[in-house]
C-alpha cells in the first residue's frame, strides 16, 4: 500500500504531516515536516526533514503535538488521536478548539 495521510498539523514556524503504510497487515507510522529557523546571517531560512518509521501512530506525534493546529485527520484515526488529545488537558495552554476541524474528512 502507498503511504497515506494520517494527519497534519502545524504551528507559527512549521507543520508536519503523519504519514502511515499498511504491509501485511502491520501499519508503520512516521512524520515529515518542515521548520524554520534562523541562518547564521539572522535570515529566516526552512529546512525539510522526516523521522523513522514507528508501528504506533501515537508515537509517531511530535513532543507538542497536542498544541498545533490540525488540519486534518484520517477518519480510521480521529478516535485514537482525540483520546490522546484529551490526555493533555492538564498541560499548560491546551486548548480545546485546536482540533475544531478535527472531524474534517478530506484534505484540502
Amino acid at each position: 500500500m502507498n503511504k497515506v495521510i494520517i494527519a497534519k498539523m502545524g504551528l507559527e514556524g512549521g507543520g508536519c504531516t503523519i504519514y502511515g503504510r499498511l504491509v501485511d497487515g502491520a501499519w508503520s507510522f512516521w512524520r515529515e515536516g518542515t521548520s524554520m529557523y534562523l541562518d547564521e546571517n539572522d535570515d529566516e531560512a526552512w529546512r525539510q526533514w522526516a523521522t523513522d518509521p514507528v508501528s504506533n501512530v501515537i508515537d509517531a506525534l511530535p513532543n507538542i503535538w497536542w498544541l498545533m493546529y490540525t488540519q486534518y485527520v484520517h477518519p480510521d484515526f480521529v478516535t485514537q488521536l482525540r483520546a490522546a488529545f484529551y490526555t493533555h488537558q492538564h498541560e499548560r495552554d491546551w486548548q480545546e478548539h485546536r482540533f475544531d476541524d478535527f472531524r474534517r474528512e478530506s484534505w484540502r
